[in-house]
């Protein structure tokens, strides 16, 4: 970065000093050397002056002066370039990551002190310590600033810092306060032992990604396979391979070790949805609570028998009301029609309904598509033109409503032990296995009462508690509750009555930020995703930390870089709302655009790791129940005696493995996924 430089004529301006000599008097430290240009009535230069290297008033004053000399053409609105020079930049520090401006400002003042000192005569240039000991010598000058520096340093340190602030002797370019800094390691987040050693860095992928291989088994399989690699040298240390492995890109790691559902669940990116508003979008599915209670209400099932209760909601996207609910034994095309029914006429009909894929909810779209609905059923359709749509399916992220029910698992369920089972096997009570042998004891007549609560009286609560969420204030709604958003937006008395009847038939600001799945980043608020071209590149930083320069003017764009370097990594763009129109083709297009980035995504990695198999495959490398094998028979030979005392072993001879590389093979579960794209 160039440094800024003024003529002695500017520098007396800004310092408010009549006389050119007093400029030259005071600031002696400052003065650089010209090599080109006119020279003066003396034929010498005329020198100029550092900005940094002048007093701190000086250098506001200039910048002051350069934000007045900037003026806006014209009405059209004006915004900040993202890098501007130094002449123009009123700090001059953008290619210093921010834990290091600290470390480059402290060596400033310690360059700016060494240059104060040598600027003065040699008669005025001795300074008197606090022991008493006089300093004359540059030399021994630098030696006590170095001293003082937290941790201290050498002179020879203070003079190295000196030539790379002003280029030193040998006219080679200012570094500047950049310059000051540490640099970062060029290899960083590189393995150099794996960048020498590549057959054995595609090695231990493969046993780590595409085996399944823990990380200590897949180096001690590189170790023991080292030799047959054909590498040389010593092998690696489990450190250097853990760190390896470790750098692995978060979204390549959980394709292949954990399978598709786990990297669409934890890695594959997702659109934002704009809001929604009141009364347009009504979502309903199923829940099955985590709490055992028995029958006292339904004839389905014997009295006092155990089960789990289930809830079918219709839930409010816009207000976030639960508008309707049935809770029963077992979900049905009953108990979705109930909680329409109980809905529709306090409400009215919302302009869509947006329904699960199970067999019950495409029952009751049939007929709310006027498939056999009666006559006056129809009339009442047309006239509100009521939609239907139904969610993608095995995607719960594509229904709001499952963050409603993670609010009662978290909440509600957990308030009835010792009768709740929890979520999952592993989450399971020890209490619930014993509520559930007295609940056995009790209907054999051994207890007079069992731990587990009647359905009626969990029934009751439920929907207490439904009365107290829609009373509750959520920072979702800006601290409104869904009754009062739902009343604002779609006040009671402008509510349409429907006959109950009819209803049965019926962005160059600097912050570091933590990279999301997706490469997306989340900053005041919005969401940022990637470019198409930026996609992988910012997918595979996934979970660390980038830093994100942002015109405050030009909010919709941004580039993320690397937070130490500042090297370039990808540029993002603002998240765009998604309108619920589905009708609409652009709204069809913009999600079809969303799920094809996230199906290139899953296939670059998918591929990646169907390249490791294909190289496993061609270098005959053996999976490690084939090795375990193989050495076991290497042990015993071609004697078949311990075999033959094995009971119920067969007599034939057991047929070695071959020492031929293997078919070309790809993984089942990979294969399954390119052919699916291909036909996608």
């Amino acid at each position: 970065m160039a440094e800024t430089r003024l003529t002695l004529e500017e520098v007396c301006a800004l310092a408010k000093l009549a006389t050119a000599g007093s400029a030259r008097r005071k600031f002696r430290a400052a003065l650089l050397k010209v090599e080109s240009g006119p020279r003066g009535r003396n034929g010498k230069r005329p020198g100029e002056y550092a900005l940094s290297l002048l007093p701190a008033d000086v250098q506001l004053r200039y910048a002051e002066g350069k934000k007045k000399s900037l003026a806006i053409v014209g009405t059209a609105e004006q915004t900040l370039p993202l890098f501007v020079s130094a002449p123009e930049a009123i700090q001059p520090r953008v290619a210093i990551p921010e834990d290091l401006e600290d470390q480059a400002r402290a060596r400033l003042d310690a360059v700016r002190s060494l240059l104060e000192f040598r600027a003065r005569g040699k008669q005025r240039r001795e300074i008197r310590l606090a022991d008493g000991r006089g300093i004359q010598a540059v030399n021994e000058f630098a030696a006590y600033v170095g001293s003082q520096q937290k941790p201290p340093v050498s002179g020879d340190t203070i003079y190295r810092w000196l030539r790379h602030f002003t280029g030193g002797r040998k006219k080679e370019r200012a570094g500047g306060f950049a310059a000051l800094a540490n640099r970062p390691r060029k290899d960083k987040d590189k393995s150099r032992f794996f960048e020498k050693h590549r057959a054995g860095a595609i090695f231990i992928e493969n046993k780590f990604l595409r085996e399944g291989l823990s990380r200590k088994m897949s180096w001690e399989a590189l170790c023991r396979e080292w030799k047959k690699l054909g590498e040389r040298g010593p092998t690696p240390r489990y450190d250097a391979a853990r760190n390896f492995l470790n750098a692995r890109a978060e979204s390549l790691k959980v394709l292949a070790r954990e399978g598709r559902q786990a990297y669409w669940s934890k890695c594959s990116p997702f659109i934002q949805r704009s809001k929604v508003p009141v009364m347009t979008w009504w979502v309903s599915d199923h829940r099955e609570f985590d709490v055992q209670v028995r029958n006292t209400l339904f004839a389905e099932k014997k009295r006092d028998e155990p089960y789990r209760p289930w809830l079918t909601a219709l839930y409010d996207w816009g207000s976030q009301k639960i508008v309707g609910f049935c809770l029963a034994p077992n979900p049905s095309k009953r108990t979705i029609n109930s909680a329409i029914r109980m809905a529709v006429p306090s409400h009215g009909f919302p302009a869509n309904f947006y329904f699960d894929n199970g067999p019950d909810y495409k029952s009751v779209r049939a007929d709310l598509e006027q498939i056999t609905l009666s006559e006056e059923a129809q009339a009442l359709f047309n006239q509100y033109r009521v939609g239907i749509t139904s969610a993608i399916p095995r995607r719960p992220r594509s229904k709001p409503i499952e963050s409603w029910f993670a609010r009662w698992s978290k909440r509600f369920d957990v308030l009835w032990r010792p009768t709740y089972v929890g979520n999952a096997p592993g989450n399971r009570p020890e209490d619930a296995d014993e509520s559930q042998k007295q609940h056995a004891k009790y209907i054999a007549g051994k207890r007079g009462d069992s731990p587990l609560p009647t359905d009626a009286e969990f029934i009751v609560a439920t929907v207490q508690w439904i009365s107290e969420y829609n009373n509750t204030r959520l920072e979702t709604l800006d601290h409104c509750t869904p009754n009062e958003r739902m009343e604002e937006k779609h006040p009671e008395r402008n509510r349409p009555k429907i006959n109950p009847r009819l209803l049965d038939i019926l962005f160059s600001e600097r912050t570091t930020r933590s990279v999301q799945r997706g490469g997306c980043v989340q900053l005041d608020r919005m969401r940022y995703e990637p470019t198409d071209e930026s996609l992988f590149a910012l997918d595979a930083l996934n979970g660390r930390k980038v830093a994100i320069l942002r015109d405050p003017y030009n909010l919709g764009d941004a580039v993320a870089a690397d937070a130490k370097t500042l090297q370039f990594i990808g540029e993002l763009r603002m998240q765009q709302f998604i309108d619920q129109d589905t009708a609409n083709p652009i709204t069809r297009d913009q999600i079809k655009t969303a799920m094809r980035r996230e199906r290139s995504l899953r296939k670059g990695y998918a591929e990646y790791i169907a390249a490791l198999s294909v190289i496993a495959a061609n270098q005959g490398w053996k999976t490690e129940r084939e090795a375990l094998v193989e050495r076991a028979f290497a042990r015993t030979g071609t004697d078949n005696r311990l075999l033959a005392a094995t009971p119920g072993a067969l007599r034939a001879r057991p047929q070695l493995p071959s020492s031929e590389p293997s078919p070309l093979t790809v993984d089942e579960s990979v294969r399954e996924f390119l052919a699916e794209e291909s036909e996608s």
